[in-house]
């Protein structure tokens, strides 16, 4: 199978998901795996940083 024949495909199950669980599994594998807990680490680093400039907008913070 080419690659683009392997990216319609797998684009084509994750649009079988159910849920976001299910997309979450299908996109980065069952939790416990590698690339899912990479995924996880990335995504808590963006949700904090995202509350961290939240903060520094609530308190008028500047980067400076």
């Amino acid at each position: 199978m080419r690659i683009k024949e392997q990216h319609v495909d797998k684009k084509e199950n994750l649009h079988a998901a159910n849920n976001f669980d299910e997309l979450l599994d299908l996109k980065y594998g069952k939790i416990g795996t590698e690339k899912r807990a990479h995924f996880e680490e990335k995504a808590q680093a963006f949700v904090m940083e995202e509350m961290l400039i939240e903060n520094r907008h609530d308190h008028k913070y500047t980067n400076s």
